[in-house]
């Protein structure tokens, strides 16, 4: 018969193994420049480069194939940047000799969105070993692991989508979970789009509930792409993803025991953070697709921090842009 003190030290150590689990789980989806030199070469592995093509002619990790056009979150979406359906999505990834059951390593810049659309798209079609080399090209660059610039091409297969429904979230989910104690909603834009100050939409503001998480707080320095853009940095190094421990503080008011719901303008920053929950252990999260652009503008959905355009304000600023597009037209009809 087992005392007290043997029951608790089973359950503790049950606790254990379930979190050393969890942390191993997590560390499946992320993976580091180590982890792809040692698999990408081996059968059942596929290395998607999910920049446009032009970049990838330009170098590549060898072995790695790339999806064409404007590149793989481009790709799989449509001009609205929502999700194409389930069939015609199949027959891409096939064509590109991809199937379900394939181990596939998605890369991309360091800390892009362009390679966490496609993760997102590949679980939500139900590939479950699917993983993100954050550091993309960047830390293969820099770990001096060769490059080149001749094309892969796959045989075309068969990509049987399973789909996971749950992965995805529609507007018709957000709303007829919006008072759901179970249901956890992440706001990954900016602080302005989220307080109103920057309408994107039919009316700026967010969704009731929501709680604001900018996608820049995954990175080691959420300041990285305005110093980039400023000329203060000269690579991406800023946008490494944090360690484990600085996620978690970032996502601290989040229960992972809980569904959550991340969105964005058009869902493509807010699969940044899908990958950061995901990698953290987080089980049920979805990304919403439709996002901002869509919940904004309908205008019976409802929003805390409503603001909207000042349309005459918009308007006299159009007729000065007239005005002065006639002026340039007569004094180019004049010479």
């Amino acid at each position: 018969m087992m005392n007290r003190r043997t029951t608790a030290g089973i359950w503790i150590g049950l606790v254990l193994v379930l979190s050393l689990a969890g942390l191993a789980f997590g560390a499946e989806v992320i993976v580091d420049t180590a982890y792809v030199a040692k698999e990408k070469d081996r059968a059942g592995v596929v290395l998607l480069d999910t920049r446009p093509e032009r970049a990838y002619k330009e170098g590549h990790i060898p072995g790695a194939i790339n999806m064409g056009g404007r590149g793989a979150a481009v790709v799989l979406r449509d001009v609205d940047a929502r999700i194409l359906p389930v069939k015609t999505m199949e027959k891409i990834l096939g064509e590109a000799g991809i199937t379900r059951d394939q181990e596939i390593i998605v890369y991309g810049s360091k800390g892009d969105p362009a390679m966490t659309v496609p993760f997102w798209i590949l679980e939500y079609l139900g590939a479950e070993k699917a993983r993100v080399y954050w550091g993309g090209i960047d830390d293969w660059k820099a770990a001096k692991q060769p490059v080149t610039a001749e094309e892969r091409k796959l045989p075309a297969a068969t990509f049987a989508a399973k789909v996971r429904p749950d992965r995805l979230a529609t507007t018709d989910y957000v709303k007829a979970n919006l008072k759901n104690a179970n249901v956890q909603i992440v706001d990954a834009r900016t602080p302005k789009e989220f307080s109103g100050d920057d309408i994107r939409a039919l009316r700026g503001g967010h969704i009731p509930g929501a709680v604001p998480i900018p996608f820049e707080q995954n990175w080691a320095d959420p300041e990285a792409a305005k110093k980039l853009a400023e000329g203060k940095a000269t690579g991406r190094d800023g946008m490494a993803v944090k360690d484990a421990k600085a996620l978690r503080e970032v996502y601290k008011a989040l229960d992972p025991k809980k569904e959550v719901i991340a969105y964005c303008q058009t869902g493509t920053r807010s699969a940044i953070t899908y990958v950061a929950l995901r990698a953290l252990g987080f089980e049920k999260v979805r990304n919403y697709d439709d996002s901002w652009i869509v919940w904004g503008s309908r205008l019976d959905l409802p929003v805390e921090n409503a603001s909207y355009y000042d349309f005459v304000k918009v308007n006299a600023a159009l007729r000065r842009i007239d005005d002065l597009e006639r002026q340039v037209d007569e004094l180019t009809r004049k010479r």
